[in-house]
């Protein structure tokens, strides 16, 4: 079963699901220092933000298996108030502390799965945070879907009249079409004007914390965010890291809520709660969304087609105040 944001399969061993957000600029295949889109200025990788500049070392770092289990390693728990020791983790998994050590220091990269099942035994990880540990830990290899994916016109040409018509028919709910990527490749009005500017941008992630507008509408953004960000790592240890993902992360490494987030270094799969309450744009008024995600059969490139069923709202009543 499905659980989604307005997700995108993640697929794997979890079955898991992606937001319904991404991508780089359409048509764009290298980073570019400052970018407009219709009124919106973005600051994309020039080492600025909107709290100034940063340097050039604080640019993230992709998804890796030391940074993984160090910070899961050195997280407080009741057991471990300050974390666990190196030497407690390796008698815990029967390895030794300097084994250890050289994951942590990148210079063992690969261990065998036991050992990964092992640590994720002994750090109580998630079903999520142990299969990504795996992705991290496997042999790198390219494949062709996810390192050379199609561009976002091409994948736009995917979307046929019969489909665009089908989404349309489900007005006044919202409807639209999303690839692997979180690029919104096509939606009816609806929900055009839910997310305000997102098909401006294109890309669900940028949309978040690069367009302000973004926390105006989603009543529990910092949840919704943190969710997409945590989808995101998953999904490039996933993909090993391919280079769109990276092209991403460096655009939004300017962004100090993206980085406090990204840096937890959290993957999920799963919603905190299964409807997501926004506020209309124009009139203020609160709604929420149940959030439905099919996959579009008979195509070779992987896109799905995001169903928001609007109903009153429902949410905790302390949030149209806030």
């Amino acid at each position: 079963m499905q659980s989604a944001l307005w997700s995108v399969a993640g697929g794997g061993s979890t079955g898991s699901t992606l937001p319904l957000w991404f991508s780089w600029y359409p048509g764009s295949h290298s980073p570019k220092p400052w970018r407009s889109f219709k009124g919106i200025l973005l600051a994309v990788n020039a080492g600025y933000s909107a709290s100034g500049e940063i340097e050039a070392d604080d640019q993230l770092l992709a998804p890796n298996l030391a940074d993984f289990l160090r910070t899961h390693r050195t997280a407080r728990r009741p057991d471990y108030p300050r974390g666990l020791s190196r030497p407690a983790l390796a008698a815990a998994c029967d390895v030794s502390a300097s084994y250890i050590a050289q994951i942590e220091q990148r210079e063992k990269t690969s261990p065998s799965p036991e050992v990964v099942d092992a640590i994720a035994r002994a750090l109580r990880l998630t079903p999520a945070e142990r299969q990504h540990m795996h992705n991290l830990a496997a042999p790198k290899t390219s494949g062709p879907r996810t390192h050379s994916p199609l561009s976002v016109a091409e994948m736009r040409e995917l979307i046929t009249e019969d489909l665009r018509a089908a989404a349309d028919d489900l007005t006044p709910h919202l409807s639209g079409y999303v690839d692997e990527r979180w690029n919104v490749l096509w939606a009816n009005q609806i929900y055009e004007a839910a997310y305000p500017r997102l098909l401006e941008v294109v890309n669900i992630l940028v949309w978040f914390f690069l367009v302000p507008e973004s926390r105006d509408v989603m009543m529990e953004w910092e949840d919704e965010a943190r969710l997409t960000v945590n989808w995101f790592r998953w999904h490039m240890g996933r993909y090993q890291n391919p280079q769109w993902a990276l092209d991403l992360l460096r655009q939004l490494s300017s962004c100090e809520a993206f980085r406090t987030m990204y840096l937890a270094e959290r993957v999920d799969f799963d919603r905190h709660q299964p409807l997501m309450h926004l506020r209309d744009p124009d009139t203020r008024e609160p709604y929420s969304v149940r959030v439905r995600i099919t996959d579009i059969p008979g195509v070779d490139t992987p896109f799905q087609w995001f169903i928001g069923i609007k109903l009153p709202f429902s949410g905790p009543p302390s949030l149209p105040a806030q």
